[in-house]
């Protein structure tokens, strides 16, 4: 993470021909989309999906506009969850990660960028809350992120985003409580979609005045000072 935050700094200073810059910091809270994967099959006939759940993430990322483009890496940490409905249990699926993001952004109307992105993720954790080892990890590292930014005002800005993981090859193998025995279960494919929902705060920003002035006459993002 240090190493992220030192390659952002220097980004951020030399930012040489862009209209505007910033380096902040972002968080938020998601929720897990478990609709098409992450479903638990055992034998005989058994067969449950998870039930959605809140979960959050932050870190940090580096933006840089020219005229109605942008451009913007960032790094966060996600936890995502998904909950599944047994007859006398809980269980709870959690997904920690580290998600790196480059996004490129289009302003469609005033304030409002769309924006989308790759991301590779690099998986901490991925278990149940019912047992303590972590589960095997084959999920795909490759996901796809996409949404609309809005800017509030020159540092304050929210954004609504949908994280897309690739489909992975392989089920993963579950040993979880289930009628007072252990039961081996096929988890369905593990990744967790999620739409997230971020308030970013840009703690350092960097101008050029006289592109801003350009970009106001000619009615786009304007300037913020």
């Amino acid at each position: 993470m240090k190493n992220i935050l030192a390659l952002l700094l220097l980004l951020f200073f030399t930012s040489v021909g862009a209209q505007e810059s910033k380096l902040g910091l972002t968080a938020g809270f998601n929720y897990s989309l478990q609709s098409h994967n992450g479903d638990l099959v055992g034998s005989p006939d058994l067969h449950f999906a998870p039930d959605a759940a809140f979960g959050g993430q932050g870190g940090i990322f580096y933006e840089r506009t020219f005229g109605k483009f942008l451009i913007r890496p960032q790094a966060l940490f996600y936890r995502s969850r998904g909950e599944y409905s047994f007859p006398n249990s809980s269980p709870i699926f959690t997904l920690d990660k580290l998600n790196f993001e480059l996004l490129l952004g289009y302003e469609i109307f005033r304030n409002i960028d769309l924006v989308v992105g790759p991301g590779y993720q690099n998986i901490v954790r991925n278990d149940f809350n019912v047992r303590g080892e972590d589960l095997r990890d084959n999920m795909s590292n490759l996901n796809i992120v996409s949404g609309l930014k809005i800017q509030l005002n020159k540092r304050l800005e929210l954004s609504l985003m949908y994280d897309w993981t690739f489909d992975s090859d392989e089920n993963q193998t579950a040993v979880l409580p289930y009628n007072g025995s252990n039961e081996v279960f096929l988890l369905d494919d593990a990744r967790v979609n999620i739409l997230t929902l971020n308030v970013s705060y840009a703690i350092f920003t960097i101008q050029n005045k006289s592109r801003a002035n350009k970009r106001a006459k000619s009615g786009g993002r304007g300037c913020y000072f």
